[in-house]
């Protein structure tokens, strides 16, 4: 197998697993390879085929509720933002140093409710705390600025 390097074992994965079926360390190296690549790329439809070896494989499970959550958050409707802040939780409980599931949760409550501040407000706070790319952190605290100022709009509108 050391003759293999990870483009030959992600694109030959499906030949290689069919005659080494029952060889835990080929399954090793191209689960290996495969999620090296996924990280590379989380937007690809490579955590499927992670999940076929590896069901439990946190790495993909996280990838998996981000996009099903992405995919919820585009439909208009409550439900689907409902269905969007649990896959976005699901995908935090497994990785739970990343905070991009809690600023889409964010994004979700707003979505949701225009007026349901502080559920919004804590997402993004916990986006915060937590590990962030920096393109992310700045749309987090953009967020989390621009959704405080029409709270307090708000509120100073009913006073």
């Amino acid at each position: 197998m050391s003759n293999y390097n990870n483009d030959d074992l992600i694109f030959k994965s499906d030949s290689l697993l069919k005659a080494h079926s029952n060889d835990e360390q080929v399954k090793k190296l191209i689960l290996a390879a495969k999620v090296k690549e996924l990280k590379k790329n989380l937007n690809s439809n490579l955590y499927i085929e992670i999940l076929k070896i590896d069901p439990k494989n946190p790495i993909a499970l996280y990838v998996f509720h981000m996009q099903a959550g992405k995919l919820h958050h585009q439909k208009s409707y409550k439900n689907g933002q409902w269905d969007a802040i649990q896959s976005f939780h699901k995908a935090a409980a497994q990785i739970d140093t990343l905070g991009e599931p809690y600023f889409w949760i964010g994004k979700s409550y707003e979505k949701k409710d225009e007026m349901d501040f502080d559920s919004a407000l804590e997402s993004y706070d916990k986006a915060l705390d937590l590990f962030l790319a920096d393109s992310t952190r700045k749309m987090v605290e953009t967020a989390l600025k621009e959704l405080t100022k029409k709270k307090t709009i708000y509120k100073n509108f009913w006073k």
